[in-house]
């Protein structure tokens, strides 16, 4: 019989030598293009967003750079010398939790460019006992998966290891394969093998014990490093290790940046420099900052909120292509009258048009080559702004963000919510920075002035100051710098005035009190309270001038993105939605046989716990599961009874059921009550 006739029909391969597809390639899918992938905007948005992504993984490798190279100096030099204990590295993160995962990315790359290909990554969710973390190790050191997902698996001429399989006997073999030659003597090249922890609080006290102490057992054989992530103190790994498990280590700690300090160094040398013409209004950038400070202090997820609005602000049209800080005037250009058209639509538009002469109104609404020379001109203005604003508004920081209780914040980031939303000069908290400013000592007020004036001088270039108005401001500080530097230190000759006569007099507490005041506002100033007045003075009028808050201008809004309505996509309440689902089921399936004329219909085609979940709504404190299981059977299985007969349960309806009641519960809307075994207590109450 040939070899591939069968009694029973089969399917029959043929190897011809073609190696199949790997593993990353089966999990790519193909790639489909944006439908938006010739709009003006879209394309706009995606170099925009590509140039602060990058900018941003930049920052992120400069600011982890100094702590990660003595964090991989630490480990490449732990076996120099011959070891006792297991070294092991404390990597202080902060509790910023979903920034983890990019700190420990860069680690890993470095770790494994530098120091040894051996490395793996325990997660306590994959860690519940000590038998999953030993068999989750040894699988990732032995299979190395990273090879492996390159290379089809059926076709590797190394067989396969289970994870049942994996124990320390298997990764001693494994080992001395790699690094034992003939003669028993450890090879020059031999590797260590670096066990890295991301979040040590997740994982059982008991599990982590066990591992260290049986690690430790191989510390001749095997060369373990281990890097713990600790979000919280350092006293959590003193707490979770007693003596005689913590004397099997040797633990060096590090501390990462704080996730503020990040946030930052992101807002002030990306976000609010001259490369990114998006700003975010004073209402969303509110809301970002709040999400960050009161929720998760995740910078990660600050950035995805504003990859969010800035896709919601270049979708708005092709009039958002102006958003950017080159080929502004060719966009123009080539602008057509349904771009021009969604430009006119722009809020600020309106006042352009009530500003204008009677004669150039129609022009605008009219006349597109007009129209462009005027939107040429307004864009104009708002670029020069830009980084004027981000400018002075650092130097205003400079000023005022060592003063007694910090009127307007101690944080560039806090200026910039108050400029963007309102004239700050006009502020009641700016009067009293000023106010404070002006006692300040000769000392003090010097150190801020030279920083001043380096800021002006080295954001020049990258600022649309005129050199006219670069060499007047630094002229003027100059001016008032020789005046503080050649300041003597003998006041003023002051007249002598006589007010004991007139105090001498008998008065009555109110006359007094003005009489006072008079006298000290008419108190003479020294030399020192002259050149302070007026420097004081200078910088305030120079503030009014730069200040100012952009919606002074006009198209703002292609620039400044303040629709607050993103806030339900950014934060969602979740009651709402579960509730919405439960009640509604074809608000999200689109589904006809779920759909209802209003909330009090049930239908049998509803899945079983929205079933279950609109009878819970009707039901008060207790709820007799009895009762909701006769009820639950009248909707999905009605039956027609007689008065003698008693009504069958159908054993696959209980279930269903059964399991609706438990999903239910697993969502926190009822728990089972001890009072009555055959009732459950109702956790909520209305929609």
């Amino acid at each position: 019989m040939s070899s591939t006739v069968s009694v029973s029909k089969g399917v029959f391969v043929f190897k011809n030598g073609a190696k199949a597809a790997s593993k990353s390639a089966r999990k790519k899918k193909k790639a489909t293009e944006s439908l938006f992938c010739d709009s003006l905007w879209y394309k706009t948005y995606k170099t925009l967003w590509n140039s602060v992504e990058t900018k941003i993984q930049e920052l992120n490798n400069d600011m982890f750079s100094s702590v990660l190279s003595n964090l991989v100096d630490c480990i490449k030099n732990s076996y120099a010398n011959p070891v006792s204990e297991i070294p092991a590295v404390a990597l202080l993160t902060g509790i910023n939790m979903p920034d983890h995962s990019a700190q420990f990315k860069t680690l890993k790359q470095e770790i494994k460019r530098t120091i040894t290909p051996h490395l793996c990554t325990l997660s306590g969710e994959d860690c519940h006992n000590l038998k999953y973390l030993v068999e989750t190790m040894i699988h990732q050191l032995v299979k190395n998966e990273d090879v492996m997902d390159e290379e089809d698996e059926s076709d590797s001429d190394t067989p396969r290891i289970k994870k049942s399989q994996c124990n320390f006997s298997l990764l001693q073999y494994w080992y001395e394969e790699l690094y034992l030659n003939k003669s028993q003597k450890l090879s020059p090249s031999k590797k260590i093998i670096v066990v890295i922890i991301p979040h040590f609080e997740n994982f059982s006290p008991k599990v982590l014990q066990d591992f260290i102490l049986i690690a430790s057992s191989y510390i001749n054989i095997l060369p373990f490093v281990f890097v713990f992530g600790v979000a919280t103190s350092l006293s959590v790994v003193h707490r979770s290790l007693p003596y005689h498990v913590s004397s099997k280590i040797n633990i060096q700690v590090f501390h990462s940046f704080p996730s503020t300090v990040y946030l930052n160094n992101v807002l002030e040398n990306i976000l609010f420099s001259r490369d990114c013409p998006f700003h975010l209004g004073g209402k969303v950038f509110n809301l970002f900052r709040d999400i960050f400070l009161f929720y998760d202090l995740s910078v990660s997820g600050f950035i995805q909120n504003f990859k969010y609005a800035m896709l919601e602000h270049f979708s708005y049209g092709n009039a958002m292509a102006l958003c950017q800080k080159k080929h502004v005037k060719q966009i123009i250009e080539d602008f057509t009258h349904d771009d021009l058209e969604n430009v006119r639509q722009i809020m600020s538009f309106r006042k352009l048009v009530e500003s204008e002469e009677p004669e150039n109104r129609i022009r605008l609404l009219t006349d597109d080559t007009y129209f462009k020379n005027v939107l040429r001109r307004e864009i104009k203005k708002i670029m020069s702004y830009l980084p004027n604003l981000h400018l002075f508004l650092r130097c205003l920081h400079v000023l005022v963000h060592d003063l007694p209780k910090a009127p307007l914040g101690k944080q560039v980031r806090e200026l910039y919510a108050v400029a963007v939303s309102k004239n700050i000069t006009t502020t009641q908290e700016y009067k009293e920075c000023f106010q404070l400013l002006s006692f300040q000592s000769k000392e003090e007020l010097t150190k801020k002035i030279v920083r001043v004036k380096e800021l002006i001088v080295n954001n020049f270039e990258q600022s649309h100051l005129d050199y006219e108005v670069e060499g007047i401001l630094v002229n003027e500080f100059d001016k008032f710098m020789t005046q503080l530097d050649n300041l003597e230190l003998v006041e003023d000759k002051k007249e002598e005035v006589t007010q004991k006569d007139s105090l001498l007099e008998l008065m009555n507490r109110l006359d007094l009190k003005e009489k006072l005041k008079q006298m000290s506002q008419n108190k003479p100033l020294n030399k020192y309270e002259k050149i302070r007045h007026n420097l004081l003075n200078f910088l305030s009028s120079q503030f009014e001038v730069y200040l100012v808050p952009p919606s002074n201008f006009y198209f703002h809004e292609i620039f400044f993105f303040n629709d607050m309505s993103i806030q339900s996509h950014i934060i969602g309440t979740h009651r709402t939605a579960i509730h919405t689902a439960l009640n509604d089921p074809h608000f999200y399936l689109q589904c006809p046989c779920c759909s209802i004329p209003n909330d009090s219909v049930i239908l049998p085609s509803m899945p079983d716990i929205c079933i279950v979940y609109k009878l819970h709504l009707e039901c008060g404190k207790m709820i007799n599961l009895y009762d909701w299981l006769q009820s639950f059977l009248s909707i999905v299985d009605p039956q027609e009874l007689d008065d003698d007969s008693k009504p069958t349960v159908d054993p696959e309806l209980q279930a269903r059921f059964t399991q609706a009641v438990a999903e239910l519960e697993y969502l926190g809307f009822i728990k089972s009550s001890k009072r009555k075994t055959d009732h459950v207590t109702r956790l909520t109450w209305g929609g």
